[in-house]
């Protein structure tokens, strides 16, 4: 009699606790429902809205390179560059300025240095050590150190070349850099290796330099097969300090 009191009790007890949580299960479920639709709704067959809108694209009022034109004299699509035009890699300047300068002014050095701040530090470092930015993310060609003896020993014009026409994984900076401006960044250049970093270059130097040989460590232990782990354990400079 006992048991049965008490199971009868829990079945009461089951029932209200049902009865007191029946709305809020059914207001729970309605709300997914809802939910669900207004998914639906938004997105739609994604694959099939993504055909028509390529297919929409496709056929669009256009014209293809040889068809039939109204618009021109000729009554052709495709029109012959006017007179005098010239492609954007083209070198203007005639050969001009692919001399070195006879001397270097402090005017040039300045004017080389802001242009290396804009053009090469991203990569070769604010000191030129190859320690920039974006030298972690360079690996199959790490910027080169412009302080070491493989620099000096480069001439003139092949490091005029270079920066015009790009070497490696540099890219071209012809078309972004006027012959001026080329020989102002190789002045600034050959001065780093004769100069210290003033003080208020030094921080920049010192990490420079420091991600400079964290790179060449762990190309190092790449090269040599040594396992992940160790590499992964080299302290990666900070760059909290640039």
């Amino acid at each position: 009699m006992t048991a049965f009191v008490i199971v009868k009790s829990a079945a009461t007890k089951n029932r209200r606790m049902r009865k007191r949580f029946a709305p809020t299960r059914r207001a729970l479920v309605l709300a997914c429902l809802a939910a669900a639709a207004t998914m639906l709704a938004c997105g739609g067959d994604s694959d099939s809205r993504e055909l028509r809108d390529f297919e929409r694209m496709r056929r669009q009022k256009r014209y293809d390179s040889y068809d039939v034109s109204r618009h021109f004299p000729n009554g052709a699509t495709m029109q012959a560059p006017p007179a005098n035009t010239v492609s954007r890699e083209t070198d203007l300047s005639h050969g001009e300025g692919t001399t070195a300068p006879a001397t270097v002014p402090d005017s040039l050095l300045a004017a080389g240095s802001r242009q290396y701040a804009i053009s090469c530090a991203v990569c070769h470092g604010s000191a030129g050590y190859g320690g920039g930015r974006l030298a972690p993310n360079l690996t199959e060609h790490r910027p080169a150190s412009l302080r070491g003896a493989p620099i000096a020993a480069t001439t003139d014009a092949a490091f005029f070349e270079t920066i015009t026409n790009g070497k490696g994984g540099m890219p071209p900076l012809g078309w972004q850099l006027s012959p001026a401006q080329r020989w102002a960044v190789i002045a600034y250049v050959r001065s780093l290796s004769r100069t210290t970093p003033s003080d208020a270059e030094l921080t920049d130097a010192r990490a420079d330099s420091a991600m400079a040989r964290y790179l060449q460590e762990i190309d190092s232990l790449h090269a040599a097969g040594a396992p992940i782990g160790i590499i992964a354990r080299v302290a990666r400079p900070s760059l909290d300090a640039r």
